[in-house]
Formats: C-alpha cells, sequence, structure tokens
C-alpha cells in the first residue's frame, strides 16, 4: 500500500496546495486562468511531444484498447444522460453536460502523471486525451451549440471542426510526436533538452492549477440538485472503471498491463472541462463545479485502492 501511496499522493498534494492557495487568496482568481493557459499552449503539448516521440508505436496503437476505452465512456455517458434527462427532467443542454460530467475523464491533468508513475509510460493515457478531445468534445461542443442557437444542427461548428483539432496544441504535441516515432525522427540534443525542461513543468503546473480551480467559491445546490451530482461521481468514480474492466476482461481480454491502465484511466476524475463548458454555454454551472470537486477528492481513496489491487 505504501508504493501504491507513493503514487497518489504526490498528485493529490499538489492539488491540495493550490486549494490552499485558493482557499487563502494567495493568488488572485486570474491566476488559475493564467497557469492554465500555460499548461495548455506552453508546457503539456512540449511533454506529450516529447513522450509520443520517445514511445515504442505500440504504446499508442492498441487497437481493442482504445475500442473497449470508447465503449465503456459511451456506456457510462448514455447511464448518465437517461438518469438527468429522464429521472431529473434537466434540460437537453444540461443532459448533455451531465453525460460528460459522469463520463468524461480527467486525462490530462490527473491521468498522465499517474499513468506515468504506474506504467512507466504515458502512451494508454495519451491515447485516450486524443480520443476524447477530438472524439468527444467535438461531439459535446456541436450538441452544445446547436441547442444555444435553437438549432436542429450547427453547420458551421461542423466546418470549423477540423481547424479547431489541428489549432489544439495538445493535439498537436501529441499527433506531431506521433508523427516523429512512427518516421525514426531523431530530435537534435538541443531542442529535445530544450522541450523537455519545458516540458517537465507541465504535470505540476496543471495539478496546481486544479486546486486553484478547485478551491474557488462554489454556489450552494438544491437537494435534487446534490443527488444528482452524487449520483454522477458514483458514476464516474466507481461504475465507468467498473463497466471498462467488464469489457476489457470479458470482450477484448486484454493484457493485464492494458487492462490496469483502462481501469486505472477510466477511474480519474471528472475533468475540468465540464466546468468549463458549462460556463462556456451558462448552463449546469454549479452542478459541474461539484462534480468536479468532489469527484476530484473521491478519486484519491478509489484511484489509491484500485491501483493497489492491480499491484497485489
Amino acid at each position: 500500500m505504501g508504493s501504491v501511496l507513493s503514487i497518489t499522493a504526490p498528485v493529490f498534494f499538489v492539488i491540495a496546495i493550490g486549494y490552499i492557495c485558493a482557499r487563502y487568496r494567495i493568488f488572485p482568481i486570474e491566476a488559475q486562468k493564467i497557469f492554465g493557459q500555460y499548461v495548455f499552449y506552453c508546457a503539456m503539448p512540449c511533454y506529450l511531444f516529447m513522450a509520443m516521440a520517445k514511445a515504442p508505436i505500440h504504446m499508442v496503437a492498441n487497437i481493442d484498447y482504445m475500442i473497449a476505452f470508447a465503449l465503456g465512456l459511451m456506456v457510462t455517458a448514455i447511464l448518465a444522460w437517461g438518469i438527468a434527462y429522464k429521472s431529473f427532467k434537466c434540460d437537453p443542454a444540461q443532459s448533455v453536460l451531465a453525460m460528460m460530467a459522469g463520463s468524461y475523464t480527467n486525462s490530462a491533468f490527473v491521468g498522465i502523471p499517474i499513468i506515468t508513475m504506474a506504467f512507466g509510460e504515458s502512451g494508454p493515457v495519451v491515447v485516450v486525451a486524443l480520443f476524447q478531445i477530438v472524439i468527444v468534445t467535438t461531439f459535446i461542443l456541436t450538441v452544445l451549440d446547436s441547442f444555444a442557437n435553437k438549432e436542429r444542427f450547427s453547420w458551421g461548428l461542423l466546418k470549423s471542426i477540423p481547424r479547431t483539432v489541428a489549432l489544439n496544441p495538445i493535439v498537436g504535441g501529441s499527433l506531431l510526436g506521433i508523427l516523429f516515432s512512427l518516421i525514426h525522427v531523431e530530435i537534435p540534443d538541443i531542442v529535445g533538452n530544450s522541450l523537455d525542461l519545458l516540458g517537465r513543468a507541465g504535470i505540476p503546473t496543471a495539478l496546481f492549477a486544479l486546486g486553484l480551480s478547485l478551491g474557488q467559491e462554489r454556489q450552494k445546490l438544491s437537494q435534487s440538485s446534490q443527488k444528482l451530482v452524487l449520483i454522477l461521481v458514483g458514476l464516474k468514480n466507481i461504475i465507468h472503471p467498473l463497466v471498462a474492466w467488464v469489457i476489457g476482461f470479458y470482450i477484448f481480454d486484454l493484457s493485464t498491463m492494458w487492462l490496469g491502465a483502462l481501469v486505472i484511466v477510466s477511474a480519474m476524475p471528472t475533468a475540468m472541462n465540464n466546468f468549463i463548458f458549462a460556463q462556456k454555454y451558462n448552463s449546469f454551472i454549479p452542478e459541474a463545479s461539484q462534480v468536479v470537486f468532489i469527484s476530484s477528492v473521491v478519486s484519491l481513496f478509489t484511484l489509491s485502492a484500485l491501483l493497489w489491487l492491480i499491484t497485489i
């Protein structure tokens, strides 16, 4: 258990420091956005480029693993949407954001450091990040934009999707790194060392920024909304990894390493993007904030337990 805590404790320690800094207003409210932009546009693309450029291609191209993750996410997302829309009578936009809250995993800020420390490779979580950014985020934004514009379908957004994806620095850095790995490009030391230096700041800064965001003031919820939040947290932290394990073990017969990575990635807390999208479309804001916060706290225990089970 000590070895498991040596993986999870540092991650949540850095998040806690950011949380404390936010609660005691050591940094201004704008700091979370500034740190987040630095991670998104500078540090994390460099880190992912170097990680992918050095990674054996089989760490990126496990098709069974990707399909298993996609199916697990879809099952959990449908459950979350059905509960929000049918049982809690949420409107269409709220239901989509609830669906995201119950299934969209924090692959970058929490997933990359934990997977890297646990498995020695970032490949299993980077391909998940790519899938979520390119496929899932595209779907969610398309649907939310059509609701916001009161249109049945947003053709304008669909036309802008290729450009949006291509200009996403995390996607671009990852894909460029994969290309370098495929064609065996040797990166000059001066370039590689510079990118490594900048990239190494990505993970701790991302975790610190997440802590800052979690430490912001949150609105009080109605009793019904509180119940929905707890259900969504249960779906994300417990049901999602359980569904992923069933799919990976019984349908795809994944190896021990890939099955472990699948379960751990699926057990990551709800991504901050859920709150960001809620703010962008002015819907489900207090609920998304609470889901991200509670899911992140709960994941300290669920991830530790799952890592312990995998290593015994």
